[in-house]
């Protein structure tokens, strides 16, 4: 399946771009019924496959996670591949999951370089290394808000923002991540692209607390 994924990245290189839906609760605000057209490269975080079908990668960081959806992923994701970085466990994935290997401060050579490794401790991030390998024009991050609205951590659970959890603390971890990640990618894409811009990155919560990227531009800007 590695292999298969690497020739997908190669048949899929230079695209105009790539959407990624996180979990966020701005997704609830945001009318995305466009996106539901084929023709847009999507990838998917957590449960957002549930909204997009069809996406064409529905990534994943925990192992954890993997078993609670295992089953649904098989019944309703009708894309052309999922991705795990089987956090938390050592357990081999079926072949049917591309397993991801992490980026780390004794192999930070391999980010952009080898197509089975992603970079980041939470979902959202590796997903954005992840859109990196396709080298595309640009990212444009959906739902990538790293904050609760109205009581809700994610746009994706009916339930209220769980009170054992401590987000905020949570939040700030990856926000850091977010930051170390372009700090790298300032020399490593250079490294291995040298003769290749990096994509832009988009969000499109202005109200986001990942304020890295430009939140000048709206959905409608990419269609």
């Amino acid at each position: 399946m590695t292999s298969h994924f690497y020739e997908y990245i190669q048949d899929h290189k230079f695209l105009d771009t790539i959407f990624i839906i996180g979990g966020g609760p701005s997704i609830k605000t945001m009318n995305l019924e466009a996106l539901r057209n084929r023709k847009h490269f999507i990838i998917c975080c957590n449960q957002a496959f549930e909204m997009f079908p069809h996406a064409q990668i529905a990534h994943h960081s925990d192992y954890g996670w993997w078993i609670k959806y295992q089953s649904l992923l098989e019944t309703q994701f009708k894309g052309h591949f999922i991705t795990g970085c089987g956090l938390g466990n050592t357990r081999d994935y079926p072949e049917t999951v591309v397993r991801m290997q992490f980026i780390h401060h004794t192999n930070q050579d391999q980010l952009f370089r080898t197509t089975d490794y992603v970079y980041g401790n939470n979902c959202g991030l590796q997903a954005l290394s992840l859109a990196h390998l396709f080298q595309p024009k640009n990212i444009v991050l959906i739902g990538f808000d790293f904050k609760s609205l109205n009581g809700q951590s994610h746009g994706y659970e009916k339930s209220a923002t769980d009170p054992s959890i401590n987000y905020p603390h949570f939040w700030n971890m990856f926000l850091k991540s977010f930051k170390a990640f372009e700090r790298l990618k300032r020399t490593q894409w250079q490294a291995v692209h040298p003769t290749h811009n990096p994509p832009q990155i988009w969000n499109l919560n202005p109200d986001s607390a990942l304020t890295l990227y430009d939140t000048n531009k709206t959905l409608e800007d990419f269609l």
